[in-house]
């Protein structure tokens, strides 16, 4: 936790910092977010590492878009949750477990360039311990959840390299 911490007082700082910074516009391009939507990130992230894919379904909005990181596209909340279990049966695996997590709650003001988003999104580093059938693995994984204004996660962009996963699943990632 004070790791976590730490993590978002030193953002805010470099974020408070270029917002102080009189050559810039009257209004930063970001801020910190309200801690409210840390605690849903973590909530959600909570969810899909027990496989509780119930209680993550009611987090996501309709319409979320969730992006793997080979690019792959999941669109909509039933593909999201179709593939998630279908990851389940298909990799073998047992459970995730997330540690060492940093949830990091951003407003933003202006369209960033990749992906045109506005509002609010978390920045999340974790790392995730995984059981497969077959041996474990750890992963070290980075998300942003955007969240559209009724505080329901509408877009997911995952990274993480996913060679270890493969290795121990005995199954590529993303032919799931």
């Amino acid at each position: 936790m004070k790791a976590r911490l730490g993590f978002v007082k030193i953002m805010a700082v470099v974020l408070g910092l270029e917002a102080c910074d009189s050559t810039k516009k009257d209004k930063a391009d970001y801020e910190i977010a309200s801690p409210v939507y840390a605690i849903l990130a973590e909530k959600s992230l909570d969810y899909l590492a027990g496989f509780e894919l119930d209680a993550f379904a009611e987090m996501l909005a309709d319409s979320v878009e969730y992006e793997l990181p080979d690019g792959t596209k999941l669109m909509g909340k039933t593909a999201v949750i179709n593939y998630w279990k279908s990851y389940q049966i298909t990799a073998g695996i047992q459970s995730m477990r997330i540690v060492n997590a940093t949830y990091l709650p951003v407003e933003t003001h202006t369209a960033e360039k990749t992906t045109k988003r506005l509002g609010t999104k978390v920045v999340i580093g974790l790392t995730n311990e995984m059981v497969f059938k077959h041996k474990n693995t750890v992963v070290k994984m980075n998300f942003c959840l955007h969240f559209n204004q009724e505080k329901l996660i509408d877009h997911i962009d995952s990274n993480y390299d996913q060679t270890l996963i493969c290795l121990v699943s005995h199954k590529s990632i993303f032919s799931l």
